[in-house]
C-alpha cells in the first residue's frame, strides 16, 4: 500500500457523535470519576421524574424506579431489548441496591429523556484524542441508543446510585416512624427490619412520603461481598410473556382503523425512483394511497397481504445520476489494486483514503529487507452480509392533530424522534417513541429507513395509523450490510527466528461515515478516523510482542448501504488476525495454542482466558472422527468491547462437508453479573459467527443484489449446530460487553480447526471445502 496520511481531518461535528453511538467498548471512566458521573446523572434525574401511575399509588423517586404500596418496583431500562436481557440485568442492578424482592421488580421501557443518554456508547466509539469532548457533549446530546455492547456499563453506577437513594429514603421515612436509627435497619426481599425491636414492615408502605424526601448529598453502594442478587442468574423477566405469546413485537402493533403499507425498492443499491409502471395500467382495487420516495414506492391498503400481492403488478424503474453500476468482481479487483498501492483505474470507486490507525519501530522497512524464505504473506477477504433478523423490518406511524406517535422496535429512540418531528414539522415534545421488543437487531435496527418510509405514509392516510412491513426479500436485497473487507498480512522472522516485524493492510469501507450518509447525507461530508476500520487490528493482543508493529487502512467509499453488524469492525479483524497468527505458528512448526502463550508473555489476562478455553476443550486430548472424516481442532482468542474471549473448535470434515462437532468458550468480561444470561450470550454471539463463516454472502451483479431469502442467503440450523460449553473466567477488571464479544474468535477459530484436520487453509469467508 502506498504510504498513508497520518494527520486524520479535524472536523469533528454532531455526525460523528450520532454515528460512533453504536461502536466502542470499556467503561467509559474509571471508578472514581464514574461514582461523580453517575451522581450528576441522578441528580438530573431528580429533575426528571418518572411517570407514575396514579391509581395504583406509585411514588417515583426519580427517573430510573418508582415503588408502589404493594412493594412493586418498577424500574425504567432505557435500552432496547432485543433478546439480549437487557431488561432483567438492568433491573438486577436496581433490585441488588435496593434489597427488593426479584419476584416484584417489574421493568419496563423509559420514555424519551436526556438523563437516558447512552454516554458509553459515545465516548467508547470516539478516537483516544476525542474521548474527552465526546464525554462533554455526549451529555448535553442525550442520545438514547442499545449497541457497541454498552448498555450494562453505562447503566452500572447511575442505575445502581439511584436504588441506593431510594433506598435511604426508604430507611430514613421507617427509622422516624419507628423512632430507631436508621443505620440499625436493614431490608430483606423488599421487608424493612428493625430486629432490635422485631418490628418489619414492607417497604412499600414508605414510599409515597420516601419519595417526597430530598434524595441524600451522598450513598454507599454495596461491595462485591455483599451481593446476593448479582452473580446469580434469577428467571428473565421476559421468560413468561414470549413463552406464551404474550410479549409485544413491533410487527405486533394492532391499533383503531390501522392500515398497512407494503415496501418496495428499485433494483438497483443505489440509485433514484425514475417511474412506476402499472402492468394494468392503474393500481390493483383496494390500494388506497400510493407514496413514492426517493428510491422506494409504497401501496396502502386494509390489508398487508392484499398490498404486497399489489405490489407483484407494478415495475419500478430506477436510475438517474446517484445509479452506479457495480459488481462483486469489480469491487475485489479495485480490493487488489488499492491493496496493491495502485490508486488510479478503480472506477467505479474514488481514490481511497489511506491512514496508519497503529505504527511502532520501522516495519515496512524490516519486512522489505527480509529474505522471503523468512516471511509468511497471506490475503484474507469477507463479503458483505446482512443481518436477517427473524422479526421482519416494520414500524407504524400516526400523526394527527399537531402529535406523531411511532412505534417501532429499534435501537436508537432518539433519532426517531429527531426524524418524526421534522417529518411533521412539530417539536421533539409532540412526538412519542413506543419501543417494544425487538425481534433481533444486531446494528439493524439503528438503520432508520423503514421509519422514514413509516412516516411518509402516515402523512397521507387522514391521521390514521399505517404500519409498514417489508418482504423478507426486500429486506435481503436492501439491508444496510456489514461491509466487504479484504487485507494483506505480512509478518518477518528475526535472527532469533522469532517474529520480528508485522504488518497489516486492511481495505474496505467506513461503516460509520456510509451509517451517517444514510441517516443524513448532508452530515457526510468529512472523514474523522472509524476506529471500526482497524479496531481488533491496531490493538491486537500480541501487538507488544513485537518489535515491528503497522496496520495501515486504506478507506473507499463504496455506492452501497451499510451499516453497523454485530460485534462491527472486530467481526472480520478478528478472523484476519487470529488465522495468521496460525499461519505463523505452523511456518515455525510451534503449536498454535502454545505460540500464542508465547506471544502473550506480557498480557497475562489474555493468557488466562486463553488457558481456560483450552483447558475445558482438552486441547490435547486427540479426537476421533463420528462420521468417518478427517477432524481437527483450532483456537483463537480476540479481545472486544472490553471483553477477552477464547474459543477452541472442534469439526469434521467429511468429503467437502464442514460438520461443527463442539464450540468450548472463556470469557473474561470483568465480572459474570448474570453467568447464565453470559454464556446464553457467547452462544448465541458464535451462532451467528458461525453462520457468516459457513453461510453468510451478499453478491453484487450490475448493482442488483443476487440474493432473495433464506434459499440463497442460509442459516445456521439447529441440526447443523455444535454443542456449547463457555467457562467463565471473573478476573475483576472492570465491567465488559457480552452481547457481542462471542462472535469474533469464532470463526478464525474454525478456520484454524479446518486447517488442523485437512491441512488446507480457508482465507475466505464463508469457507468453502
Amino acid at each position: 500500500m502506498n504510504a498513508p496520511s497520518k494527520k486524520p481531518k479535524s472536523s469533528f461535528r454532531r455526525k460523528f457523535l450520532i454515528g460512533t453511538a453504536w461502536v466502542g467498548g470499556g467503561l467509559a471512566v474509571a471508578a472514581s470519576v464514574g461514582g461523580a458521573l453517575a451522581w450528576r446523572r441522578v441528580s438530573n434525574a431528580q429533575k426528571f421524574m418518572l411517570p407514575v401511575d396514579h391509581a395504583k399509588g406509585e411514588s417515583s423517586f426519580n427517573a430510573w424506579l418508582k415503588i408502589a404500596p404493594d412493594s412493586t418496583v418498577t424500574v425504567a431500562v432505557p435500552r432496547q431489548d432485543m433478546g439480549q436481557g437487557i431488561y432483567t440485568m438492568l433491573a438486577m442492578l436496581v433490585a441488588e441496591e435496593l434489597d427488593a424482592d426479584w419476584t416484584k421488580v417489574k421493568p419496563e421501557q423509559a420514555p424519551l429523556n436526556p438523563v437516558y443518554g447512552n454516554m458509553t456508547a459515545l465516548v467508547d466509539g470516539a478516537p483516544p484524542a476525542m474521548k474527552s469532548m465526546v464525554g462533554m457533549v455526549s451529555k448535553v446530546l442525550g442520545l438514547q441508543a442499545t449497541g457497541g455492547s454498552t448498555s450494562t456499563r453505562d447503566g452500572w453506577m447511575p442505575m445502581r446510585v439511584a436504588a441506593a437513594s431510594a433506598r435511604a429514603m426508604l430507611l430514613a421515612v421507617a427509622a422516624q416512624k419507628w423512632s430507631v436509627p436508621a443505620s440499625e435497619l436493614t431490608i430483606e426481599k423488599s421487608i424493612v427490619m428493625h430486629k432490635k425491636t422485631g418490628k418489619r414492615a414492607p417497604f412499600g408502605e414508605f414510599a409515597k412520603e420516601a419519595a417526597a424526601l430530598t434524595p441524600p448529598a451522598n450513598v454507599s453502594l454495596k461491595s462485591q461481598s455483599e451481593w446476593k442478587l448479582l452473580g446469580t442468574s434469577p428467571p428473565r423477566t421476559d421468560v413468561v410473556e414470549k413463552s406464551t405469546g404474550n410479549a409485544q413485537f413491533g410487527i405486533d402493533v394492532r391499533l383503531d382503523g390501522m392500515l398497512y403499507a407494503a415496501v418496495k425498492h428499485i433494483d438497483l443499491v443505489q440509485g433514484e425512483l425514475q417511474a412506476v409502471r402499472w402492468k394494468s395500467g392503474a393500481a390493483p382495487k383496494g390500494v388506497l394511497h400510493e407514496v413514492r420516495g426517493s428510491d422506494w414506492f409504497a401501496v396502502i391498503g386494509a390489508s398487508y397481504w392484499s398490498m404486497q400481492q399489489a405490489l407483484k403488478d407494478v415495475e419500478l424503474v430506477g436510475g438517474g445520476a446517484t445509479a452506479v453500476m457495480l459488481s462483486s468482481s469489480r469491487l475485489a479487483e479495485v480490493y487488489e489494486r488499492v491493496l496493491d498501492g495502485q490508486d488510479g483505474d478503480l472506477s467505479p470507486i474514488a481514490k481511497p483514503l489511506r491512514r496508519t490507525f497503529a505504527e511502532k519501530g520501522n516495519t515496512l522497512r524490516m519486512i522489505a529487507g527480509t529474505d522471503v524464505a523468512k516471511r509468511v504473506e497471506a490475503k484474507y477477504s469477507v463479503p458483505f452480509l446482512a443481518h436477517a433478523t427473524m422479526e421482519p423490518m416494520n414500524c407504524t406511524a400516526r400523526i394527527r392533530d399537531g402529535k406523531v406517535d411511532v412505534w417501532v422496535g429499534n435501537q436508537a429512540p432518539t433519532i426517531v424522534q429527531w426524524l418524526a418531528a421534522s417529518a411533521a414539522n412539530v417539536s421533539g415534545d409532540n412526538v412519542t417513541v413506543h419501543t417494544p421488543y425487538l425481534g433481533g437487531g444486531f446494528g439493524r435496527r439503528s438503520d432508520m429507513e423503514v421509519v422514514r418510509q413509516a412516516l411518509a405514509c402516515a402523512k397521507v392516510t387522514g391521521g390514521k395509523p399505517v404500519q409498514v412491513i417489508w418482504s423478507r426479500e426486500e429486506d435481503v436485497k436492501h439491508d444496510a450490510y456489514r461491509p466487504a473487507v479484504t487485507c494483506k498480512m505480512s509478518a518477518a522472522f528475526d535472527e532469533k527466528g522469532g517474529v520480528g516485524a508485522w504488518y497489516h493492510a486492511i481495505v474496505g469501507p467506513s461503516v460509520t461515515k456510509a451509517f451517517i450518509k444514510r441517516l443524513n447525507p448532508m452530515l457526510a461530508g468529512d472523514d474523522p478516523p472509524d476506529k471500526t476500520n482497524c479496531e481488533g487490528a491496531a490493538e491486537a493482543p500480541y501487538r507488544s510482542a513485537f518489535a515491528n508493529f503497522q496496520v495501515d487502512h486504506a478507506q473507499v467509499d463504496l455506492p452501497i448501504p451499510m451499516g453497523y453488524w454485530r460485534s462491527v469492525g472486530h467481526s472480520f479483524n478478528a478472523f484476519f488476525v487470529e488465522s495468521f497468527v496460525d499461519e505463523i505458528a505452523n511456518a515455525l512448526n510451534k503449536d498454535p495454542y502454545l505460540f500464542r502463550l508465547e506471544l502473550l508473555k506480557d498480557e497475562p489476562r489474555f493468557a488466562k482466558v486463553l488457558n481456560a478455553a483450552a483447558s475445558a476443550a482438552k486441547w490435547n486430548t486427540p479426537l476421533s472422527p463420528i462420521a468417518g472424516g478427517k477432524v481437527g481442532r483450532g483456537i483463537a482468542v480476540a479481545e472486544s468491547f472490553k471483553s477477552i474471549v477464547a474459543q477452541v473448535v472442534d469439526v469434521e470434515v467429511i468429503g467437502k462437508q464442514i460438520k461443527l462437532r463442539r464450540v468450548v468458550s472463556a470469557v473474561d468480561c470483568g465480572f459474570a453479573l448474570d453467568p447464565e444470561n453470559v454464556k446464553a450470550q457467547i452462544s448465541s454471539a458464535a451462532i451467528f459467527g458461525l453462520t457468516a463463516a459457513l453461510k453468510g454472502k451478499i453478491t453484487l451483479k450490475e448493482s442488483q443484489v443476487e440474493q432473495n431469502n433464506f434459499n440463497d442467503y442460509g442459516l445456521l440450523s439447529l441440526a447443523e449446530a455444535p454443542e456449547f460449553e463457555t467457562v467463565i473466567v471473573n478476573s475483576g477488571d472492570a465491567l465488559g460487553g457480552i452481547g457481542e464479544v462471542g462472535l469474533p474468535p469464532v470463526a478464525p477459530a474454525l478456520a484454524n480447526a479446518i486447517f488442523a484436520a485437512t491441512r488446507k487453509r480457508l482465507r475466505e469467508m464463508p469457507f468453502v471445502m
